[in-house]
C-alpha cells in the first residue's frame, strides 16, 4: 500500500490516529481506536469475528466508500456488523466520533465485490424520519435507479464537518486516494447510478459502488463539493 505520514506525534495540529498495519498514523482529529479499553471496538479484539474481515492481497487502496448505518448508535451498528459477518473500517457517530473498528491495512467486508481497494466509512443515522434521535433535519434524496425523491434523517453537522475531515486526511495517508467525486448524471447532480469499474475510485456513495443500496443520500455531496473536491468528467 502506498501510504504516508501526514503529521507526526509532536505536532500540535495532531489529535489522533488511524492504525494501518500495526502502526500509527497521526490525523488532524480525535480518534478513538480499538485500545481505548472503555469505550472502542474492534473486530480484532475477537477470534470469533476473524470470519468478518479478510486481506488486502497487495491491492492498491484507491477509494473511500460512504454508508448510512440505519442504525440509533455506533453501538448498535457494531453490533449488527458482527451479528451480519459484515465490517467497517470507521465509524463516525451523530455528533462526529470518529471510530477505528479495523486496521486499514485490512479487507473490510462493507462493498461486496469492491472491499479489496476501499475503506468503508459508516455514518450513524436511522434513516427513517420516525426514529429522530437528534432533532435531525428531514430530507430528500433521489432513489438509486429510478431518481425518485424519497425522504430521510440527515446526518448531523458535526457528522458532515467529521467525514470531509476524515476523507481529507485519508487522501493524504493513501496516495493513490484521489480527491475527487462520481460524475454528474443526467439531471446534472452527482450520478446515483452503479459505476464503471474503472470509474470506482476517489469518494465514493455505498450505491456507487454496489448495486441496489440508497445509502448515504445525496446531502454529503455538497459538503465535499464546498471542501473543492473535483467532480469526475
Amino acid at each position: 500500500m502506498q501510504v504516508q505520514q501526514i503529521l507526526n506525534e509532536n505536532d500540535e495540529n495532531a489529535k489522533g490516529y488511524f492504525f494501518i498495519d500495526g502502526k500509527q498514523y497521526y490525523v488532524s482529529f480525535p480518534v478513538i481506536n480499538h485500545d481505548h479499553d472503555e469505550r472502542g471496538y474492534s473486530f480484532e479484539s475477537s477470534a470469533n469475528l476473524i470470519t468478518n474481515y479478510g486481506v488486502r492481497n497487495n491491492k492498491k487502496v484507491n477509494c473511500i466508500v460512504l454508508h448510512w448505518d440505519v442504525c440509533g448508535s455506533v453501538r448498535d451498528c457494531f453490533r449488527l456488523l458482527c451479528q451480519r459477518g459484515l465490517s467497517a473500517h470507521i465509524m463516525i457517530d451523530g455528533d462526529g466520533t470518529v471510530y477505528q473498528i479495523l486496521d486499514l491495512a485490512k479487507s473490510a467486508f462493507h462493498a461486496k465485490d469492491w472491499n479489496q481497494t476501499s475503506i468503508g466509512i459508516m455514518l450513524q443515522n436511522p434513516v427513517d424520519p420516525p426514529n429522530n434521535d437528534r432533532n435531525r433535519d428531514i430530507v430528500e434524496s433521489r432513489e438509486p435507479g429510478s431518481n425518485i425523491l424519497y425522504s430521510h434523517l440527515d446526518f448531523t453537522d458535526e457528522q458532515k464537518e467529521t467525514v470531509v475531515k476524515v476523507c481529507d486526511d485519508l487522501c493524504k495517508i493513501f496516495t493513490s486516494i484521489p480527491r475527487i467525486l462520481p460524475p454528474l448524471g443526467e439531471d446534472n447532480l452527482i450520478t446515483t447510478a452503479t459505476l464503471p469499474i474503472e470509474q470506482r475510485i476517489g469518494i465514493l456513495a455505498h450505491y456507487n459502488a454496489q448495486r441496489d443500496r440508497y445509502g448515504p443520500g445525496d446531502s454529503l455531496w455538497v459538503e465535499f463539493y464546498k471542501a473543492n473536491y473535483i467532480i469526475r468528467d
